[in-house]
């Protein structure tokens, strides 16, 4: 068959083959051509990335650093170098331990080194301080990841540091106030608590001892009075410094509040080295201090506790070593005393006491005795001293030395003192209805009393109810207690002479009034203490400071009383040098009421007989 005589379904087929063929190269071309626009499109789209990515590290706000397996640094970014002030070229290939920082930590003298080498692992956060190209390092959050290679192990670090150094100051400036005195920059109660708690831990683990000493400013209270506040402040910042340079550095000196310190001391060897440390104190103390011109002297009294050996809790040390100041307080002015078992003793017995306190008060053991005061001249009884005794169910008769000094501390000398004075205008007024004549009570005031803004009302109250006149009723406050605070002192004597009562200074010469801060107070007399009337005629400064006071007494035109009379000797003394008001065994014992009843009794009839 010629070939121009193919049958037409062949033409038909070779055509449709044809077209087949076209379109799919047509279809091939088109898929290709999508295929290569898509892959051009996410290239660009993968640069972009890339771009936006680049543009982001480089600009974050953050530190962004890179660095090789090794810690090498590859990369720094923009902000890296605001911060740190240094360069690209000056950090690149570098170990990334040139950017580590010392930080000086509480309790270590050269300090702790935060190495940025710590920080390359495959996740890490924290805090480390960075070196900068300055002089000031700063403090920076600090995140880390790795890029792992085909292998899975890291082939490069990844590391975003910020910049806290503000926040980290705010931080340090918050745990200084909550730390430490704000005014001596010593620690705190909160902070001494806590290296006492560590210092009893280290006592267990190693085997030492430590020692912990109170101390508390003898005069402390006198200088805030006399020169102010800031001359108060001046001198603790001054017993701060010398504190600090009696111990040594590991050593913690606190304040606790007020004019009270506390020392921690580590690795102490022996009491002797105690005892040093505790002279030394005291005469580092007592040097001149300067305060608004004039020179201060001071002391202190210093309790003294060790560990294990008196105790291993904080709150067992806290309290023996009150214990031992309060000891040491007892004893005088620039004492020392160490703790020992009797004081817990003793603790337990005054604890024991002022629980019978609280019962003797409610079942009413109390009474109160009475000892006359005699005019020398006349041989008459003036007034007489209201003295309280106790009888207890168990001991018997008990003497105000013994319990006076727990009802002060405990606060029951205020119930006991409103009732020796409720009890002594009730009884004097009864004796003035059984004589037919009047005669003084002299009632002694404690400080605490004598603090209370309503002791006004109290006087006004027993002389109401008891009925006795004002002027029967002599209210005895003792020198000591005009020092402190002067001003308040003097309103109150104020409001007490507004009840019509007597005012008399109790134990003159043993407080530190000065002759014009007398003149201006409203007293009426004075009492010259048993202390001095004691050594008359025998003892030559004693002598010297009665007849002083004697003489005080008639310049300011006040009369003078002296107790504890008991001889001869001192009778003609006092009478000789113009003080005819005595109290004193020499006359009379104290009396109870009934007694003192006698008494008046026995005297009238001699005055009768003669």
């Amino acid at each position: 068959m010629a070939l121009g005589t193919l049958p037409v379904w062949l033409t038909l087929a070779a055509t449709v083959t044809a077209v087949v063929v076209t379109v799919a190269l047509i279809a091939a071309t088109v898929v290709l051509s999508f295929r290569l626009a898509r892959s051009r499109r996410e290239q660009v789209e993968r640069e972009t990335t890339l771009t936006k990515f680049s543009s982001a590290v480089m600009n974050s706000g953050a530190m962004i650093l890179i660095t090789d397996a090794q810690g090498h640094i590859e990369f720094v970014n923009d902000r890296f170098c605001q911060l740190t002030a240094f360069s690209r070229d000056e950090v690149l290939g570098h170990s990334v331990a040139i950017l580590s920082a010392t930080v000086n930590l509480a309790g270590t003298e050269t300090g702790v080194l935060t190495n940025f080498l710590d920080c390359l692992q495959p996740h890490w956060k924290g805090e480390l301080l960075c070196r900068t190209n300055g002089s000031t390092p700063l403090w920076t959050a600090v995140t880390t990841s790795s890029v792992l290679d085909d292998d899975g192990k890291p082939a490069n670090y990844i590391v975003s540091a910020v910049d806290i150094t503000e926040l980290k100051l705010a931080h340090e400036r918050m745990e200084q106030l909550a730390l430490f005195d704000s005014l001596t920059n010593l620690a705190n109660r909160r902070l001494f608590q806590d290296r006492l708690e560590q210092a009893l831990q280290s006592v267990v683990r190693r085997q030492n001892q430590i020692a912990l000493l109170f101390l508390d400013l003898d005069q402390f209270k006198q200088v805030n009075d006399n020169l102010g506040h800031d001359a108060g402040d001046m001198l603790l910042l001054t017993v701060a410094d010398r504190l600090k340079s009696c111990v040594r550095a590991q050593d913690t000196v606190a304040r606790l509040g007020g004019d009270e310190f506390t020392i921690l001391l580590h690795d102490v060897s022996d009491t002797k080295d105690l005892t040093m440390i505790a002279e030394n104190i005291q005469a580092s103390l007592k040097a001149p201090i300067r305060l608004k011109g004039q020179e201060v002297l001071i002391s202190t009294s210093i309790g003294i506790t060790t560990a294990p050996a008196d105790g291993e809790s904080p709150e067992t040390l806290m309290k023996n070593a009150d214990l031992a100041l309060y000891r040491a307080k007892d004893k005088g002015r620039d004492q020392y005393d160490f703790y020992t078992e009797s004081l817990n003793d003793r603790a337990e017995q005054l604890m024991t006491l002022e629980r019978e306190l609280r019962h003797g008060l409610r079942r009413e053991e109390f009474f109160l005795l009475f000892q006359p005061q005699v005019d020398l001249n006349t041989g008459d009884i003036t007034a007489m001293e209201a003295l309280i005794r106790w009888q207890h169910p168990e001991r018997g008769e008990i003497l105000p030395d013994e319990f006076i000094p727990v009802a002060e501390e405990t606060g029951l000398i205020m119930p006991l003192g409103n009732w020796v004075l409720q009890q002594a205008c009730m009884q004097i007024k009864l004796l003035h209805q059984l004589l037919g004549r009047g005669v003084r009570v002299a009632v002694n005031i404690s400080a605490r009393q004598f603090r209370d803004p309503g002791l006004e009302n109290v006087i006004d109250f027993a002389l109401r109810t008891s009925g006795l006149e004002p002027r029967f009723l002599e209210i005895d406050i003792h020198e000591g207690m005009l020092s402190e605070e002067p001003e308040v002192a003097r309103g109150q004597l104020a409001r007490i002479r507004r009840t019509g009562a007597t005012i008399t200074l109790d134990d003159f010469g043993t407080g530190y009034s000065s002759l014009q801060q007398l003149r201006s107070l409203p007293v009426d007399m004075l009492k010259i203490g048993q202390t001095f009337v004691k050594e008359i005629p025998e003892d030559g400064p004693n002598t010297d400071i009665a007849t002083a006071i004697i003489g005080i007494a008639q310049q300011m035109e006040k009369q003078v009383v002296a107790e504890g009379v008991e001889t001869e000797q001192q009778e003609y003394f006092l009478r000789m040098h113009g003080c005819s008001l005595v109290q004193g065994y020499r006359y009379a014992p104290p009396m109870s009421f009934d007694e003192l009843y006698r008494y008046f009794s026995d005297e009238s009839e001699r005055e009768l007989k003669a």
